[in-house]
């Protein structure tokens, strides 16, 4: 799988912005699909004829995340383009009465999903679940300001001057990468990656049988798969992965984001925390955590869109620790697409071993590489 075909990469604050990329990369799966449709890249197309080549897995997963099934639920595991599986053509069904509805009663808005009646089952729910209990109403304390929240956040990480002092970074890690049919199978990887101000960025992935890459050269987002191939990435990918690859990141938020409004408090791992609403310029909303005590950032959530859907991802940064520089940095985290897997290879957890900041990095290392003579013939 191939994001935004496979699950979103972790795109964000102060840290990696294409591990999911690399992870789909390193598939070796189907040609580049810019600008070609799902029928174009895909056998035996029939209900999302039209839909991006590049949005049709992100899909799937989705649909996985909204039913609480696995892939050969409607799949034949040895042709998934077959029709041998009963569910499959059910499932089809599914998706033209949703594509009808939302056409003729929402003027062809995404507000029907597969999730309003599934909630994660296979069978929908048509029935009342008891008990029914009553929201909890909404606490009267006041909330800070978005720019109180900023300044915490930096504050906490080690203040701007200090943030500032650091102009490159190299970051180790572990993590598994999802392989094989329907990316759960976990193969375990060692992660490098090379940051230098203001916006350069490369992902090297070593498994023990195969290396795969990606990064952000000032200019585009690409990746380069285990057969060497290099591809730039849909142009979601890229305006996503600009935004992510600024170096300072958590000083610029205010000029990433469009509009920044904090809506409430939620509780996340016994941790209350500020929740941020913060819109990209032309991009969908995404929602920004920090605990209210310590001011640094523990959870971000984010979302793909799909022909079915917005398909939502959730990170989470944890284990903060100071790098050497009087920085702090996210020790663990967690990657958590909505597809309804609880395995490795899809909740991926890095875990840096490593932060090396102001490591003498030439920019050469993160021109974008050229296609392998073999991989280009492929």
């Amino acid at each position: 799988m191939r994001n935004p075909l496979g699950w979103k990469r972790i795109g964000g604050l102060l840290i990696l912005t294409f591990v999911a990329g690399a992870l789909a990369h390193g598939q070796g799966g189907p040609a580049p699909t810019e600008g070609k449709t799902a029928e174009q890249v895909y056998k035996n197309i029939q209900v999302l004829k039209g839909t991006p080549a590049d949005e049709l897995v992100q899909s799937m997963h989705l649909l996985r995340g909204a039913m609480g099934v696995g892939c050969e639920f409607c799949h034949d595991e040895r042709d998934r383009s077959a029709d041998t599986v009963p569910a499959k053509a059910t499932a089809r069904k599914m998706m033209q009465m949703m594509n009808d509805i939302n056409k003729n009663s929402f003027g062809g808005k995404q507000v029907v999903t597969c999730y309003t009646c599934h909630q994660g089952r296979p069978e929908p729910r048509g029935v009342l679940v008891l008990p029914v209990t009553e929201e909890a109403e909404e606490s009267n304390v006041p909330l800070p300001t978005v720019d109180q929240i900023l300044a915490k956040y930096v504050a906490a990480l080690g203040g701007e001057q200090a943030l500032r002092k650091v102009t490159s970074r190299v970051i180790t890690g572990t993590q598994f990468l999802p392989t094989g049919p329907g990316g759960v199978i976990p193969v375990p990887a060692t992660v490098e990656v090379d940051q230098k101000a203001p916006n350069l960025v490369v992902n090297t992935y070593h498994t023990p049988t195969y290396t795969v890459a990606d990064g952000f050269d000032g200019a585009k987002a690409w990746a380069q798969d285990l057969r060497g191939r290099v591809t730039e990435l849909p142009s979601l990918e890229q305006t996503r992965s600009k935004r992510g690859s600024d170096f300072y990141l958590p000083v610029d938020l205010k000029q990433q984001y469009s509009k920044m409004t904090v809506i409430r408090v939620d509780r996340i791992d016994d941790q209350d925390a500020y929740v941020v609403d913060a819109t990209p310029q032309g991009d969908l909303p995404e929602k920004l955590f920090f605990d209210t005590q310590t001011g640094l950032l523990i959870r971000k959530e984010t979302a793909l869109p799909t022909p079915l859907g917005n398909n939502p991802f959730q990170v989470n940064y944890g284990d903060y620790r100071d790098t050497g520089s009087g920085v702090k940095f996210p020790y663990l985290i967690t990657m958590d697409p909505a597809n309804g897997d609880s395995v490795p290879a899809t909740n991926a957890t890095l875990r840096v071993t490593k932060v090396q900041d102001n490591a003498p990095l030439d920019n050469a290392k993160f021109a974008k590489p050229e296609s392998k003579p073999a991989a280009a013939a492929q």
